[in-house]
């Protein structure tokens, strides 16, 4: 019985051998395989490179970026706020200080909390007479 195991063990061994050889690639297969992946390596380069061609630069980015933010200032402050020079406000909104280059209109009351506490005698120039009430509203008397 044994030797009889081991006889079909060698004839399977000498299948799988036969079988090994006739499913090997021949060169010309080998030859057929490189060329399909070649062409699909081109395939996915052409991709990548359209794909690149197409994308933006991070400077077309920041200028995209920038122009929605602008608009989102714009639409937060329409109607309320326009700023035709440079504006710049120091500190939050509720103790903010204002300064300007230019005239600075307000088309409603004026109210200056601390200017009681400002010395007019170190700022020099040329003054005119204005009244301030308790609350650091301030007025003219023409």
């Amino acid at each position: 019985m044994p030797s009889e195991i081991g006889g079909l063990i060698d004839t399977l061994d000498d299948f799988e051998r036969r079988l090994r050889t006739l499913e090997a690639p021949s060169g010309e297969s080998l030859g057929n395989t490189i060329a399909k992946l070649s062409a699909l390596v081109d395939n996915l380069q052409a991709q990548i490179e359209a794909w690149t061609a197409g994308r933006r630069t991070d400077a077309q980015t920041d200028s995209v970026i920038d122009a929605k933010i602008a608009a989102a200032i714009a639409a937060a402050f329409a109607g309320n706020v326009s700023i035709t020079g440079s504006l710049t406000i120091n500190g939050g909104l509720a103790a903010a200080s204002l300064s300007t280059g230019g005239s600075l209109t307000a088309g409603g009351a004026v109210t200056l909390p601390d200017v009681f506490n400002t010395d007019v005698a170190a700022i020099g120039g040329s003054r005119k007479t204005v009244w301030v009430s308790g609350g650091g509203r301030m007025g003219n008397t023409a």
